[in-house]
């Protein structure tokens, strides 16, 4: 059985800019994003999963339809799957975790300072004497704005 896969696109307009998932292009005061079927991780693209970029694409216009009442977006309309027409705005960059186990790689991560003897990580206070990937007592979320 062939299987479609989108992994990159070609669009005869616009200025075009390539992400880790998405293609952008720039037509005029829109952007066209094309959210594609590449799957990535820690900055790599590691593999492509068929309908992925669907499915990424219809979660995020859900969300923002849905509230855009509450807050507005950039959201303009949803012409295909895959596509998201989006007005420029300035974006208000905020960063949301939800932690619940003990573990991480990189050097923010809750492991990587509890490793260190941190015993407080972005507010919240953690019990000596855990390992790594402990199941935390009850997840806590941390903010960072950018």
């Amino acid at each position: 059985m062939a299987v479609d896969l989108l992994t990159s696109t070609s669009l005869p307009y616009g200025i075009k800019r390539s992400g880790k998932v998405r293609d952008v292009y720039e037509v005029g005061d829109k952007l066209v994003l094309v959210t594609t079927d590449r799957l990535s991780a820690f900055d790599r693209q590691l593999a492509v999963i068929p309908n992925k970029g669907a499915v990424l694409n219809l979660v995020s216009a859900y969300w923002m339809t849905a509230t855009r009442d509450l807050c507005p977006n950039a959201l303009v309309t949803v012409p295909h799957p895959n596509v998201s027409v989006m007005r420029r705005c300035t974006p208000f960059r905020v960063e949301v975790v939800v932690r619940a186990y003990l573990t991480g790689t990189t050097s923010t991560s809750i492991w990587s300072h509890y490793s260190k003897g941190a015993r407080v990580y972005c507010g919240h206070a953690l019990p000596d004497g855990a390992s790594e990937a402990a199941c935390l007592e009850s997840p806590f979320q941390s903010s960072a704005r950018s």
